[in-house]
């Protein structure tokens, strides 16, 4: 699934319109999830009267106030609409949370080509690898409501983020996370090499510790010798 939007412009349908254009932003919003392709079109009146079904559905899912984590669940809008105006329209019936292409991008009809959608409302469920699910799941959302993604997520084969490392990680997390741990390593063999050498709670470094005991030898040879 990934690989089938790299290098695309991916818009989320909040009010800053954020956009996710990179391959990692890319690759941070879709990897290991499923993926629902909505094909609509605002002149249509049978999309109209699924939107409010689908946005349900997709809350149900994905929004805290109904789900303690949100789904392994992403929405995608295809507009099939000829105006950026009938585009606007539709998506302010559609959740926060989807993501959409912009209208004057030519990647949604190479999309309705490689899905051959013929008819709308279409909802193409894809697995993380980009295979078919379901060519079009809306009456099976429309009749099973949250269920049908249950029975998705057996036949994905979704590995348990729970496995995985945070989704959001980054280079300063990342550390924040193993400094102190490797601080604690480091402080536990420092106690380690005091005990070994007798020393007390505010005693010399390793080297200094080392030096003292040259000198001790030393002089011990001088008296022998003398």
């Amino acid at each position: 699934m990934v690989d089938l939007f790299l290098g695309r412009s991916l818009v989320c349908n909040n009010r800053d319109r954020v956009e996710y254009d990179t391959e990692r932003e890319v690759i941070l919003r879709l990897q290991n999830r499923i993926l629902l392709l909505f094909f609509g079109s605002a002149d249509c009146q049978r999309c109209q009267e699924f939107v409010p079904t689908l946005k349900d559905f997709f809350k149900r899912l994905t929004d805290e106030f109904y789900v303690e984590r949100s789904a392994q669940l992403v929405l995608l809008f295809i507009s099939l609409d000829q105006s950026e105006e009938q585009l606007e329209n539709l998506l302010k019936e559609l959740p926060k949370k989807c993501l959409f292409l912009t209208h004057d991008d030519p990647y949604r009809r190479e999309l309705e080509s490689m899905f051959e959608v013929e008819d709308v409302p279409r909802v193409v469920v894809l697995r993380p690898d980009c295979s078919v699910l379901s060519p079009n799941a809306v009456s099976e959302i429309s009749s099973l409501g949250t269920d049908c993604f249950h029975n998705w997520q057996e036949s994905a084969e979704l590995i348990d983020r729970n496995f995985m490392l945070n989704e959001e990680f980054d280079d300063k997390k990342m550390r924040s996370v193993t400094d102190p741990i490797r601080r604690l390593k480091y402080k536990v063999k420092t106690k380690k090499r005091k005990r070994q050498w007798g020393w007390g709670g505010g005693g010399a470094g390793e080297d200094e510790g080392e030096e003292e005991e040259d000198e001790q030898e030393e002089e011990e040879r001088g008296e022998k010798e003398g």
